[in-house]
């Protein structure tokens, strides 16, 4: 008799186990992680899910698949990744084939590849790099497996320190760091039979602005990149500028997106919302990227206000 009463008490333990599973509340829900949508001023984005506002912490590059269902950003320097289910949005998991220390995620428009500027990862130490190798663009893809390792794209991104991001059509705009008359230019390599042949100069006259991570509008109509503040020493606080892409593919002159966006902090890796209603940008303290010294939270505005009506 008392086996029997054991034996019952186990089963209902059991069943109790069972329904906290299934009555737990999912880590979120709805578009855009069941945010209010902000207006035009920035606001960070998904405080207490994605951004945890403390010293020291640092989230960045925030970056949605083109049907919003997947969402990519870097925590710490690692890659994390959270996708919208039937049971709502996964809590976000580290993708732990990508090295520590990459820059720059940036999700394929079918969210089946992740790229990131990188080194090298040094496979004997896990989670490590190799400070000897050159950061490139590099890309993990989604496999029956899992993600797979990081492999190197080569040229024609060879020289794409700087930063990229990825248009609807898998273009991938890039600015180079090489040396001579190509540095501080921005390039477009087009996908053209599932990889980018070559890589074409985009005619944006930046005059003194060092323009860094370019962030492309999902259709290639306008773009985001950053720069040190004018007369400000290399190195300091940086603002975001933008560019709009004329009808004869020339672009307009950059401008300032002005001090509801650019604060006295750094702002940089702006990302455009697959809806074109939203930019996602990255606002932090400084550069050191160490626990406990900077922090940085990914920020989202509204861009009704920012863009002409015929490029909403």
């Amino acid at each position: 008799m008392k086996r029997t009463k054991k034996k019952i008490v186990w089963f209902v333990v059991f069943l109790g186990i069972g329904s906290i599973g299934l009555c737990a509340e999912p880590f979120a829900e709805g578009p855009y992680l069941g945010q209010t949508p902000p207006g035009s001023t920035p606001q960070v984005f998904a405080p207490g899910l994605i951004c945890y506002t403390g010293q020291g912490q640092w989230e960045s590059h925030g970056h949605f698949s083109a049907d919003g269902n997947t969402f990519c950003f870097a925590r710490r320097r690692y890659v994390y990744i959270t996708e919208n289910t039937d049971h709502g949005w996964t809590t976000p998991k580290r993708i732990k084939s990508i090295p520590y220390k990459i820059w720059s995620p940036c999700l394929s428009p079918d969210a089946n590849s992740i790229y990131f500027m990188g080194r090298s990862s040094t496979r004997s130490i896990r989670n490590s790099y190799d400070p000897s190798t050159r950061a490139s663009l590099r890309r993990c893809m989604r496999t029956s497996k899992g993600w797979s390792l990081p492999q190197e794209l080569g040229p024609p991104f060879s020289d794409s320190g700087l930063g990229f991001s990825v248009a609807a059509d898998n273009s991938i705009y890039f600015i180079s760091d090489r040396k001579g008359p190509y540095r501080n230019r921005f390039w477009v390599a087009p996908f053209v039979g599932n990889t980018w042949p070559r890589a074409i100069n985009i005619p944006v006259e930046k005059g003194n602005l060092k323009g860094c991570h370019p962030g492309i509008a999902p259709d290639e109509s306008f773009m985001v990149f950053y720069s040190i503040r004018p007369a400000a020493p290399g190195g300091t606080e940086t603002d975001l500028y933008l560019t709009l892409r004329r009808p004869d593919d020339t672009w307009t002159k950059p401008r300032n997106m002005g001090p509801r966006i650019n604060s006295g902090y750094y702002e940089f890796g702006a990302r455009i919302s697959p809806d074109k209603k939203y930019m996602f940008f990255t606002r932090s303290t400084g550069w050191n990227l160490g626990p406990g010294r900077d922090k940085g939270d990914i920020y989202w505005v509204e861009l009704k206000e920012y863009l002409p009506e015929s490029y909403r």
